[in-house]
């Protein structure tokens, strides 16, 4: 709705207008303010914006879109921002409409679609230099966890957040709004299941030879031969019926044991459910990246098979054995989904989760609340340091390796963790951890569909409302 758009415009303003005009202390100052004072600082702005509230409380209006259309609403709410200098009637004025406009991300959901893809919600980020973004609830984050390590205008929004667009140039983001619905089951139960599969300990990745470019050793991932191809693509085929079985809500299946042939398998599965009839999980499937034309990349699938993006590894993994680094280009992508009482999901493959620059890009600055990692290597101990790291910010992270890289090492063992996970949150900060041993007591010659389950507590069904 395009009058949806220009409120997010003139919210982005305001923010533009807050920022460029108080200092950490000013906000400092506003968290404890006399009651009496704050009631004064609204009644203004209900003499100003009378249509924001409701006529005979201080409570904010629900959206009204016979207000949006005769365009009232639209044309103060643009005036105040645009002569108003006083930052405090700002600030409360976009804490109260950030509450007017709780939701209203759905109702820009093309009609004929069932997502929403987007850069931002405003349409002037050029111009005002910050992307308004929407904070869909997660539900095992703490309520306004800004609060306890910062003083920003953050604490006064709920439903939104913004990103200075000189903090994300170096990529190109694209946020992906999914259907409120997406994990329904799960907040009816109150678990978001993630079930992860190390999928094959076989010795099925080969690279080229060392070759040098500017200097730089390099080597390349050989596509993968036909047979191993085919036997991969009926492994990963029964690891996802076992998970539909299992009701795993997402499946993420490691780095490097996949091709487009295998994706489109998959694809294929979730569209006819010629194994798992009837049954509508997963919601969302991470396919083992593929390496093709120096692309390192996962695909996502929602329940039905729709692609609904291609995460390429920024950066090359320096590859101990071969002596050299995986020579890989990006598009520079970044792609953030949206969900209801999941919050904001992102995949980071193998290295890039190591990448300390990168980790400030997706959790401080996109906030994801979970994020999902594909692995191929044998160790872990960096993956466990930097899951802990940004406990404070509620950020679950699962990991996933495979058995298969037992072949990248000396030994031929495996004598790490294939999976680990770090779900703080709420109720408390979990830390958990599986070996090959625990999921395969075959020691690398099973048929491959060892399958881990993470239960991430979500709410009880009382709270879900749709």
């Amino acid at each position: 709705m395009r009058q949806i758009r220009e409120l997010y415009n003139i919210m982005a303003v305001a923010l533009r207008n807050i920022l460029n005009g108080t200092k950490e202390r000013d906000f400092e100052r506003l968290r404890n303010i006399e009651p009496s004072y704050e009631r004064s600082i609204i009644e203004n702005i209900k003499r100003i914006i009378p249509q924001l509230f409701d006529m005979d409380t201080l409570n904010v209006a629900e959206l009204s879109e016979r207000q949006l259309r005769d365009g009232f609403l639209v044309g103060k709410l643009a005036h105040c921002v645009a002569s108003t200098k006083d930052m405090t009637i700002l600030i409360y004025l976009v804490k109260h409409l950030d509450i007017y406009l709780e939701d209203s991300v759905y109702r820009c959901i093309p009609i004929d679609q069932d997502i929403w893809r987007f850069e931002s919600l405003n349409d002037n980020f050029r111009e005002c230099g910050l992307r308004l973004l929407p904070r869909l609830a997660c539900n095992w984050e703490h309520k306004n966890r800004d609060a306890y390590h910062s003083y920003t205008m953050l604490f006064y929004m709920k439903n939104f957040y913004y990103v200075n667009s000189k903090e994300e140039e170096e990529y190109i983001v694209e946020h992906i709004l999914l259907p409120q619905t997406t994990f329904y089951h799960a907040l009816k139960r109150g678990e978001l299941c993630v079930c992860v599969s190390p999928v094959t300990g076989e010795n099925v990745v080969q690279v080229t030879e060392k070759y040098t470019r500017d200097n730089e050793e390099l080597i390349a991932v050989e596509p993968l031969v036909p047979e191993v191809e085919q036997r991969l693509q009926e492994q990963i085929l029964s690891v996802l019926e076992k998970a539909a079985l299992q009701k795993a809500d997402i499946l993420l299946l490691p780095e490097l044991l996949g091709s487009t042939g295998i994706r489109v398998s998959i694809q294929l599965e979730l569209e006819k459910r010629q194994r798992i009839p009837d049954n509508e999980f997963p919601k969302l499937t991470v396919c083992p990246s593929a390496w093709e034309e120096r692309r390192n990349s996962c695909a996502v699938l929602d329940d039905m098979g729709e692609l609904l993006f291609e995460q390429q590894k920024h950066y090359g993994a320096d590859l101990k054995k071969w002596g050299a680094k995986e020579d890989i280009v990006s598009d520079k992508k970044i792609y953030i989904l949206h969900c209801k009482g999941v919050g904001r999901v992102a995949i980071a493959i193998c290295k890039d989760f190591l990448m300390t620059s990168y980790l400030e890009i997706l959790i401080e600055t996109l906030k994801v609340n979970l994020l999902l990692v594909p692995s191929f290597t044998t160790g872990d101990y960096q993956f466990k340091t930097c899951s802990d790291k940004y406990g404070y910010q509620d950020c679950d992270v699962v990991w996933v390796n495979t058995c298969a890289s037992r072949w990248s090492n000396s030994q031929g063992q495996m004598t790490t963790a294939v999976t680990r996970a770090y779900l703080p949150g709420k109720w408390g900060n979990s830390r958990l951890k599986a070996y090959m041993e625990e999921l395969c007591d075959k020691q690398y010659k099973c048929d491959g569909t060892c399958l881990y389950t993470y239960g991430i507590r979500l709410e009880e069904e009382e709270h879900y409302e749709i």
